[in-house]
């Protein structure tokens, strides 16, 4: 049953740039939110999820039925109306599945699910120019597996034996924030994926789908707990990856990476953040990244970065003039684009 969630304002402006906190009836932690249109979606822990369809102005809450030990990671808005969840954890322990609304969340069912051993989602991407998507699933027996989904996301299909260059021992993506996987806005069938958990970050490429894939770039070093978590896109040419050490959030040894040629080349960004980053985000005129220590800006013109307002979050968007970060314990909070730009003016 959904309810409607009364917000409260827990911080207040008092002359510089702030988060503003608004207090939510749960602790389940959130690392999943996308926006479509007047829609924001938001999925976490304990089956939890979280609903606006009027741009953040009101909120609903539900658990769904079955799905109280379940961890959405990461999600797609297809239209006003329907929404896949993707759960990340282990099928041997019953938690690799995959739920739909098709009435706005009134009721949900079970897309997919398995229980064979070796899967564990990752990410879920939706173009709505193609109206197709993919899942990613860690390694299993050496390779990655790939689901599509199909039928304007009415089904999904595993890809039988995508192509990939061989795999590092344990590499794998990140089911943090759910966005080590990124499917082009114009070009439907071209997505980017980012790795670590083995000795090397690595960064690929695929033009079809997810049929094959070629790799386009990596940095030493990483470990089990470490490499690249997210990539983001300006535009088709345009885009950063970074990541770092889930376990140790406030430092960060590895660099990010960018592009500005479409993978062609990859080069390390100067003068990188040194905490652990969950989530880039691109809205003009920043790069604007986020971690559970801290989240920074990045002007291009300018190139500087400024640390953002005391935040935690593990995953933020953009909604109108707003930023929208989620994070652990049921954190919800907002800050204006205007206070972003406050902090750079005085450089302009």
């Amino acid at each position: 049953m959904k309810k409607i969630i009364p917000f409260l304002l827990l911080v207040t402006f008092i002359g510089h740039a702030q988060w503003t906190t608004l207090g939510i009836e749960t602790q389940a932690s959130f690392r999943a939110i996308k926006v479509y249109q007047k829609h924001i979606w938001i999925g976490g822990t304990k089956g939890t999820v979280i609903h606006s369809a009027d741009k953040g102005k009101t909120w609903s809450s539900q658990q769904i039925p079955g799905a109280e030990k379940l961890d959405f990671r990461d999600l797609v808005i297809l239209n006003d109306q329907e929404v896949i969840l993707m759960s990340a954890g282990l099928s041997q322990e019953k938690a690799a599945k995959i739920y739909k609304t098709k009435d706005g969340g009134q009721t949900w069912g079970i897309l997919y699910e398995t229980n064979e051993p070796g899967y564990f989602f990752d990410a879920i991407t939706w173009n709505h120019k193609s109206k197709e998507g993919l899942i990613i699933s860690d390694p299993k027996d050496g390779k990655f597996s790939l689901f599509r989904l199909t039928m304007e996301g009415k089904g999904l299909e595993e890809i039988p034996n995508p192509i990939f260059p061989a795999l590092l021992k344990r590499e794998a993506a990140f089911a943090a924030s759910g966005s080590s996987l990124l499917q082009s806005a114009k070009n439907g069938e071209l997505l980017y994926l980012v790795t670590g958990g083995s000795q090397k970050s690595r960064i690929y490429r695929t033009k079809n789908l997810g049929l094959d894939w070629t790799l386009q770039a990596e940095l030493c070093c990483s470990d089990s707990s470490s490499g690249f978590f997210s990539i983001a896109a300006k535009n088709s040419n345009h885009l950063m990856a970074g990541g770092g050490n889930y376990l140790r959030i406030h430092e960060n040894s590895l660099a990010m990476m960018e592009t500005v040629d479409g993978g062609k080349t990859w080069k390390i960004l100067p003068d990188s953040p040194k905490f652990y980053i969950e989530k880039i985000l691109y809205t003009k005129p920043y790069w604007i990244v986020t971690g559970p220590s801290q989240s920074a800006a990045y002007h291009e013109k300018l190139k500087r970065w400024k640390r953002l307002p005391e935040s935690h979050y593990h995953n933020i968007i953009r909604v109108k003039d707003m930023l929208i970060g989620v994070g652990g314990k049921g954190q919800l909070g907002k800050l204006p684009i205007a206070q972003i730009d406050a902090l750079f003016l005085p450089e302009k």
